[in-house]
């Protein structure tokens, strides 16, 4: 199967953002432009999650979603502020492809189950954000990283296996935003526990970063924000080298 590159666009009130451990972010540009300029680059999918819906009850992404589907064709997931049913219909009405569901899912689980019976699992994402917590055990986080549950990642991902979740975006927080590589222990745990497409996210900061989570079994897509956003490389040149390496890629 081949590799996919992603570029994540977190939202607040507008506006794309980019923190480290997802606190002292700042902004970076717009959600619309930033998504016309990665397609135009090659980029395979974007994925976009409103950081703060879930606290307000209100995603900019039904407002956002129609204007970039008229201008980006690749496959869009949209995430955050995702309650109920209702909640993701009217995201796939507006132009999503796909839901990633995080706090949403750790409260009510059967939200899984009747969004992947309505549209398939393929549609659905199971967004993690995590830690590891004193017990060294992989702690999932909710509501952008700001509450723990005391939930244990495996546990989570075996339930929601259940409820017909088609791939999983696992994002360690500890790396998030320091481009310092991304969690291989944690995503190699995960792919030796769960036959399901995993997108790592979280820490990539160089071409060997992202070869290396590729050669992971179950590490089908990376998940990039900080060397997109800040002009490390573009999504082309990204894939152009990792092709040299010897990864398929989309």
């Amino acid at each position: 199967m081949t590799h996919r590159i992603l570029a994540k666009l977190d939202i607040k009130h507008g506006k794309v953002i980019k923190g480290v451990e997802f606190e002292g972010v700042r902004q970076v540009g717009d959600p619309i432009e930033l998504a016309k300029k990665y397609y135009k680059e090659q980029i395979d999918e974007i994925i976009y999650l409103d950081c703060v819906a879930s606290l307000y009850n209100r995603s900019h992404l039904i407002d956002l979603l129609p204007r970039v589907s008229e201008q980006v064709f690749v496959p869009i997931c949209a995430g955050g502020g995702i309650k109920n049913f209702d909640n993701a219909k009217k995201l796939f009405d507006n132009g999503a492809d796909k839901v990633a569901i995080n706090t949403g899912a750790v409260k009510k689980p059967i939200i899984l189950k009747k969004i992947s019976d309505f549209y398939g699992r393929q549609a659905v994402v199971l967004q993690i954000d995590c830690k590891k917590n004193l017990e060294n055990q992989w702690e999932v986080y909710i509501d952008y990283g700001r509450q723990k549950t005391g939930i244990d990642v495996f546990n989570w991902i075996e339930k929601a296996l259940k409820m017909g979740i088609g791939e999983i975006l696992a994002t360690v927080i500890d790396k998030d935003g320091k481009q310092a590589g991304l969690d291989c222990d944690l995503y190699k745990k995960l792919s030796s526990n769960f036959d399901i497409p995993i997108i790592a996210c979280g820490g990539a900061g160089n071409v060997s970063d992202i070869n290396e989570v590729f050669n992971i079994k179950s590490i089908k897509a990376v998940c990039i924000s900080s060397m997109f956003h800040y002009n490390l490389i573009t999504p082309a040149k990204l894939k152009k080298k990792l092709k040299s390496k010897g990864i398929l890629l989309r």
